[in-house]
């Protein structure tokens, strides 16, 4: 038996002392305490005396880092942030190809530190990736510095006998900070500093004089950040989350060279956003997933949302029918450019402009675990048969409906009849602005990946589409 009135801490006061025992302790039976480790077998008297603490035993904590994990494994996931640079990277935007990712992460014997870095190879074998971050988190203010370097080659034209190649490298140092109001909320804070240089390599004599093309940015990023979500299984959450994030960027140009310059640029850009999530847990086992997401930018530099499709899509396809901003005034203030996902059943860019906003919902239901509840098969355990309904839009200026919008705007030219001027007909009819999609799917567990199959039919001006198979990595919408 365990005397809990009569316990003795350390204490860097003075010695305390045994309190006195009543007529009727002493009087009863002496008790003996066992402890509960199963080496010690020896009863200790609760009247033992009390050994004095000796501080030259202490061992200091020294910092000590192990590895946590070493890891390779193939994807094709956006490492920092997601924002592509629209001057750095060919015409038509693509999502990364699968690539194959080598990281290793160093934790801190207290968690206090993380170190985590990474190298990743596409395998189109056109460049690489690096990645290498600090997370701070011994005191209640966690931080976080990282530095990013991408570099590409691609082929700029194929048409000509030596093909002109060029070289797109991004390179992105990053400082955050968190600091959590309770258990669910906190805010954060992110200054970025970001450099684009584009090259044109040297194939033949008319590409030597050609100037580097160099873009230098600074930003600051604040969110509000909710997150109550338990997760149950693989992709199986219960719970709210959710983020409101205001960002803005600044071009400035350095030079630190003999001559040390450093100078503000004109233009200027602004983000503001939401992204909400539920997950409700319905059958046991099943949940219903909800989201709503949507961002503007504006200023005098923006971003292009290309919405539709999914993300992390291994065949990513891009929709050619639907113009893509060109030699206007708002194609000259696009400085960035990214895709607005998940509407499946549609390719990339069923809508684009500076503004989006969509929604997404999913029944996911573990059926085999209904089946053999018993099995202990990772793939019967995580596979899980999905339903789902996608809507969206996105626009430029003030309302997706407006007239002016460049998406209900077309320019037939006469053919170009010879000894006669050109004649351009611009034709504005309606397109209904918002996409939606339906289908089902399927969430496998193969090799320690959760590979998702969607099959769905996309809704546009009120006809459904041809279905779509989109097959991609990553848990979630």
């Amino acid at each position: 038996m365990i005397d809990i009135d009569n316990y003795f801490f350390q204490s860097p006061f003075d010695e305390q002392e045994m309190p006195s025992r009543t007529r009727q302790e002493e009087e009863a039976p002496e008790e003996t305490v066992v402890l509960l480790r199963p080496e010690n077998v020896q009863p200790l008297k609760t009247n033992q005396d009390i050994f004095r603490f000796r501080s030259s035993r202490i061992s200091p904590y020294k910092l000590r880092f192990k590895t946590d994990f070493v890891t390779t494994q193939l994807d094709n996931n956006l490492l920092f942030e997601g924002l592509n640079s629209f001057a750095g990277t060919p015409d038509q935007f693509s999502l990364p190809p699968p690539g194959i990712l080598f990281k290793a992460n160093f934790k801190d014997l207290l968690e206090d530190y993380v170190i985590e870095g990474g190298i990743r190879i596409p395998t189109t074998f056109n460049g690489a990736e690096y990645f290498l971050y600090l997370d701070d988190k011994k005191n209640r203010l966690d931080k976080r510095y990282a530095l990013y370097r991408k570099g590409t080659r691609y082929v700029e034209d194929q048409t000509s006998i030596v093909p002109r190649r060029s070289e797109s490298v991004t390179i992105i140092g990053l400082t955050r900070f968190k600091y959590p109001l309770d258990l669910y909320r906190s805010i954060r804070a992110t200054a970025t500093f970001r450099m684009d240089r584009l090259t044109q390599l040297s194939t033949d004599a008319s590409t030597l004089p050609v100037p580097n093309y160099r873009e230098q940015r600074l930003g600051l990023k604040l969110e509000y950040v909710f997150d109550n979500t338990i997760d149950v299984a693989i992709n199986i959450k219960n719970g709210t989350r959710y983020k409101f994030f205001a960002e803005a960027m600044k071009r400035f140009e350095i030079d630190l060279g003999d001559d040390f310059k450093f100078e503000a640029r004109q233009g200027w850009m602004g983000v503001i956003g939401v992204d909400a999530r539920h997950y409700q847990r319905f059958l046991k086992y099943s949940v219903f997933a909800a989201r709503f997401a949507g961002a503007t930018s504006f200023g005098d530099e923006k971003i292009l949302y290309y919405l539709g499709a999914v993300e992390n899509w291994i065949f990513p396809k891009f929709d050619e029918t639907i113009p893509v901003p060109s030699n206007t005034d708002f194609a000259s203030q696009i400085a960035f450019q990214t895709l607005a996902a998940n509407v499946r059943g549609f390719k990339m860019n069923i809508r684009n402009g500076n503004s989006f906003a969509l929604i997404n919902t999913e029944v996911r239901i573990p059926i085999f675990r209904y089946l053999f509840p018993r099995s202990r098969s990772g793939f019967f355990r995580n596979f899980q048969a999905v339903g789902f309904f996608d809507a969206g839009t996105a626009w430029q200026g003030v309302s997706p409906f407006s007239r002016e919008n460049p998406l209900n705007t077309i320019y037939l030219p006469d053919g170009g009849i010879p000894g006669k001027e050109p004649v351009v007909l611009k034709v504005n009819y309606f397109r209904d602005p918002i996409v939606a999609g339906y289908g089902i799917g399927a969430r496998v567990l193969v090799f320690g990946y959760l590979v998702r199959f969607d099959y769905g039919w996309g809704v546009e001006t009120r006809k459904v589409q041809k279905p779509l198979m989109h097959i991609s990595f990553g848990t979630d919408f």
